[in-house]
């Protein structure tokens, strides 16, 4: 009997110091936890098609999409890794994107330059911020570009079935739209692509999308300003358009008798004097111009057409004053997201 009690007893102690540790390890794992950050991703950015196959010769897009997560975002810097021993990169579609103010996007001129290294950088900002896609809209409004690839015709039967992988890489950033700059964590999806070891060589998209498009850049303005703390104070112009179709491809700019030159915004003026008018050229990728003219203080337009109607001159100045104040603020948004990419490059 003695023997019988004294297991029991081993046995309800083994019990109740089961349940302590238990317990006590819960009680541990809580405060643990409850002590960590709670970490949600900020956005997801990804291929599309995630999957796809391929054969020789064909022409194809990918297209970058981002989803907020229920997030709010107005800063997207994209770095993109491809292939190039296998694919070739035939051009970039900003057409539709997201971002309308870009601080990085390669032109037509650096495709060779891409194809030689084989990763691509996208970066831009959204004014107002980006929420994601309105509940109900059936359009995937959630575009930042599509990159057209092309695989070459090699001697069919030559090669064998291959698998290549064009990455999204990790110094990609996205931020929120919150006042503060703040880095979000980021989800990110990859495309895999088969290829297929048979002659392919279908329609080429993007050509058919370049020969058909016809229409120019939307109209602009050109803004000229000076500041002591860009370019040493001394006369700079701001300009920026869009594009709806194929995207801008590149700027260039003529002051007075000199030949046109590619330049990005904002861009310190060679004549500093102001006595020659100075003319910006937006380039879509198709090819289509708009041209836009600027007249100094000292640079007046030779002749004046007079106007056949009585203007309404507090109409103008309205205009006038609502078009100088979105310039500039257009001006400083890019300004600001250009730093906001520097300090966080640099902080990595």
């Amino acid at each position: 009997m003695k023997t019988q009690n004294s297991k029991f007893k081993t046995q309800s102690l083994k019990d109740k110091r089961q349940k302590f540790n238990l317990g006590f390890k819960t009680l541990i794992l809580g405060l643990i936890f409850s002590l960590l950050p709670v970490f949600v991703f900020g956005a997801t950015i990804f291929l599309d098609p995630k999957e796809a196959e391929y054969k020789l010769g064909d022409h194809f897009g990918i297209k970058i999409r981002i989803d907020p997560e229920g997030e709010c975002i107005n800063t997207i810097s994209v770095d993109l890794l491809f292939p190039n021993d296998i694919l070739i990169l035939e051009g970039i579609d900003t057409g539709e994107s997201i971002i309308t103010i870009w601080v990085d996007r390669p032109s037509s001129f650096d495709i060779k330059k891409l194809n030689e290294t084989g990763k691509i950088s996208l970066a831009g900002g959204i004014p107002g911020g980006y929420c994601g896609r309105i509940p109900g809209d059936p359009g995937l409004t959630n575009l930042i570009a599509e990159v057209r690839f092309f695989i070459p015709s090699m001697i069919v039967g030559q090669i064998k079935e291959q698998d290549v992988e064009i990455k999204i890489l990790e110094t990609s950033q996205v931020f929120l739209n919150d006042g503060k700059g703040t880095l979000a964590k980021l989800n990110l999806q990859n495309s895999k692509i088969k290829i297929l070891p048979t002659a392919g060589g279908g329609t080429n998209e993007w050509r058919e999308k370049l020969l058909n498009d016809t229409t120019p850049p939307e109209p602009f303005e050109i803004q000229l300003q000076k500041d002591p703390a860009i370019f040493e104070g001394k006369y700079f112009i701001v300009f920026y358009t869009t594009d709806k179709e194929t995207g801008i491809d590149y700027y260039m700019v003529k002051e007075g008798e000199r030949e046109w030159k590619i330049a990005k915004s904002p861009y310190l003026l060679e004549n500093q004097n102001l006595d020659e008018e100075i003319k910006v050229k937006a380039v879509d990728r198709a090819g289509n111009e708009t041209i836009a003219t600027l007249f100094s203080e000292k640079a007046k337009p030779k002749e004046i057409t007079p106007p056949k109607k009585k203007l309404n001159w507090k109409k103008i100045f309205q205009f006038s004053v609502i078009s100088i104040l979105a310039i500039i603020l257009i001006f400083f948004i890019f300004f600001l997201i250009k730093r906001k990419l520097s300090i966080k490059k640099e902080e990595k």
